[in-house]
């Protein structure tokens, strides 16, 4: 079965970052009722691993770091975004969290971070609103602050299997702000090309929105 071809991506920067200024205040809705399902799926997963320290890229509204600050009561953790209304939603949500959180305004493409420094990366819902001409540079980061033999948690919403499903892309095809930039994509073959290691991969629909979720680790260089 020959794989879909992903959409190209629509928003530049300055455009995301507008219209998640937008949505910020309703994205939690969102975020239930299309995501949750795939980011219990991932916490599942990660529950089984020690994690020292967590970099959240792309925290969003800070869902998912707030179930890793309690899954994990002893890590510290980072969340990263570019957009500030939306860390403001997070800063609400991880105040009983500030000892051992910080969050951050910047880019995935240049991580403001250490190299070696995270020993979990996490990232939910943000290659699907990249070039993917950017995904290898990306990936390049997270593969640079992770300790040797680290994980990487991603969660994008990906390509349409079922007729239902198309409902979405469709949507992006009309207006793609109003879905806040999102299409469908498909990682495992850039991460493997990058060093990473694919430990498990699931697929999720929840509302017949699609969502990959993907558990990788840094190869150590040999």
């Amino acid at each position: 079965m020959v794989e879909e071809q992903m959409l190209p991506a629509r928003l530049d920067s300055r455009s995301i970052q507008r219209a998640y200024r937008k949505i910020a205040p309703l994205y939690d809705l969102w975020g239930r009722a299309t995501e949750s399902h795939a980011q219990d799926v991932c916490l599942e997963w990660l529950e089984q691993m020690p994690v020292r320290h967590v970099l959240d890229v792309a925290t969003g509204t800070g869902t998912l770091l707030e179930k890793l600050l309690t899954a994990f009561p002893e890590a510290t953790a980072v969340g990263v975004d570019l957009t500030a209304a939306m860390l403001g939603k997070a800063a609400d949500r991880l105040v009983k969290f500030e000892t051992r959180c910080a969050l951050v305004r910047g880019d995935a493409r240049c991580l403001p971070m250490p190299s070696a420094s995270s020993d979990l990366v996490t990232n939910c819902y943000m290659f699907d609103l990249l070039p993917e001409s950017e995904f290898s540079a990306v990936l390049g980061e997270f593969s640079r602050v992770l300790t040797p033999g680290g994980r990487l948690a991603l969660i994008n919403m990906t390509l349409p299997e079922r007729p239902v499903e198309r409902i979405w892309e469709q949507l992006y095809r009309l207006y793609p702000a109003l879905l806040g930039g999102c299409r469908g994509v498909s990682l495992e073959r850039y991460l493997v090309a990058g060093g990473f290691r694919v430990l498990r991969r699931a697929r999720v629909s929840q509302l017949a929105f699609p969502s990959e979720v993907i558990l990788a680790a840094k190869e150590p260089r040999r």
